[in-house]
């Protein structure tokens, strides 16, 4: 069975619920081809921009995804 974009993001702002937040995984979903999945992860690393590792994603994604949605969501979270 393979996942599909939209189940993918789905999983990832869940796993950011999570206490504590599987980080690695969160930080795969980021790099993701699809901008739906990276958007996700982007959702599921916002509660824990205070951890360095989650603050450098997001600021990579803020700065130089291809995908403007990606890239504005990723800003908001690091504005949070």
């Amino acid at each position: 069975m393979k996942l599909q974009p939209h189940d993918l993001t789905f999983i990832a702002e869940r796993l950011g619920r999570r206490s504590p937040a599987p980080l690695r995984w969160l930080e795969l979903l980021a790099s993701h081809p699809s901008a739906l999945v990276r958007e996700g992860a982007i959702y599921g690393l916002a509660p824990h921009v205070a951890a360095l590792r989650c603050r450098r994603v997001l600021e990579g994604l803020a700065n130089a995804d291809p995908n403007l949605e990606v890239r504005n969501a990723a800003k908001e979270a690091l504005e949070e």
